[in-house]
């Protein structure tokens, strides 16, 4: 049996063991399924490839020992996998852990100017971010803003200044659904189909490009593991574009902050293998995540999420003094939910 094959195997193995580690999203099911069927045979497969692996030069030898651990792994429990999710060392997509209701929470939208846009529109789109931070606090507000902006963008199609509006409403409404324990699946798949439409249609929108980008992160759970890594790679680009157009959006600079420092986790020999099977693999370093979440405490230096992920980037450089006192600034912050608080506490334990 060759090589390349066997590592396909164990690659859709280590997906699965990462995919149940993310925080807030199911398990997908094909995944699991492979996992059922595939566990006995990959035991099989890995003692040929030992033997294979030792006619290979010392690098090979090292990445031989790494993936018979992650084999290994495979068997773990659930409980077990849950109690390693903070785990740097293992191979992380970075988009599932991204989108949050707290980060979304954080943004600018209110103080949005839309550039090419006549002053009607731009009066009526003022007025639709004024309503929008109260609307969205409730699903009936989010059914009414959704009425509001569906029966707009029905008059005037092809308007991108509405159309990413629209996505970011549909988005709010699926977070209600979601906790409701309602399927949100359908509402976030044509939010993204306009958020795509519309990024395509802007020109000079940075909230077109910033919220297509948001809903290819929510969505990702749906997704197999190579569209997950295509999706990465485009999620990427398009929040990048909208710091290009308006570079002091804290949204922005902390979504691109969290995908490179959860990027930064995936070891060499992981990338190597991705690389191998799915032709792209996303990289970056905990150096770049800390240059962008500095950025956004520059322009939000209350945000809790923000200044906990420096203090995180800043382990991970072993730059450990430096991280306790950015903890000890996130404690004196208002506003900490308690999982942050227990993030923030179990970090000050471990330095």
């Amino acid at each position: 049996m060759g090589l390349i094959s066997t590592t396909r195997t164990i690659m859709y193995c280590m997906a699965a063991v990462v995919t149940t580690g993310c925080v807030g999203f199911t398990v997908n099911a094909y995944i699991l399924y492979l996992l059922r069927e595939n566990v006995k045979r990959l035991e099989l497969e890995i003692t040929a490839l030992r033997r294979e692996l030792t006619q290979v030069d010392g690098d090979v030898t090292r990445s031989s020992r790494d993936v018979t651990r992650t084999t290994r792994d495979v068997t773990r429990t659930s409980r077990d996998r849950a109690s390693d999710s903070e785990s740097e060392d293992e191979f992380q997509l970075a988009l599932e852990s991204i989108p949050s209701q707290s980060i979304i929470a954080q943004g600018t939208d209110s103080l949005c100017t839309d550039r090419q846009c006549e002053s009607g529109l731009l009066t009526l789109c003022q007025s639709i971010d004024k309503d929008h931070d109260t609307l969205k606090l409730t699903e009936q507000g989010c059914e009414q803003g959704l009425t509001t902006l569906t029966q707009l963008n029905d008059q005037t199609p092809d308007t991108p200044q509405l159309m990413w509006r629209l996505a970011r409403i549909m988005y709010e409404k699926a977070k209600h659904n979601t906790k409701a324990g309602v399927n949100a699946q359908k509402g976030l798949l044509e939010a993204l189909a306009i958020a795509k439409k519309g990024e395509e249609l802007s020109e000079g929108n940075s909230k077109s490009h910033l919220w297509y980008a948001i809903l290819l992160g929510d969505t990702c759970k749906y997704d197999d593991t190579r569209v997950k890594l295509t999706k990465g790679l485009e999620f990427e680009k398009q929040v990048k574009l909208s710091l290009d157009i308006d570079p002091y959006n804290s949204t922005a600079l902390h979504l691109i902050g969290r995908y490179c420092f959860e990027v930064s986790g995936i070891k060499w020999w992981e990338a190597k293998i991705a690389a191998t099977l799915f032709g792209c693999v996303p990289q970056s370093t905990y150096d770049e995540a800390l240059k962008y979440f500095l950025r956004a405490d520059e322009i939000n230096s209350e945000w809790v999420e923000n200044s906990l992920f420096i203090a995180k980037c800043l382990i991970a450089l072993k730059r450990n003094e430096e991280a306790k006192s950015w903890l000890d600034r996130v404690d004196l912050k208002q506003g900490a939910e308690h999982e942050l608080q227990a993030q923030i506490t179990d970090l000050k334990k471990k330095l």
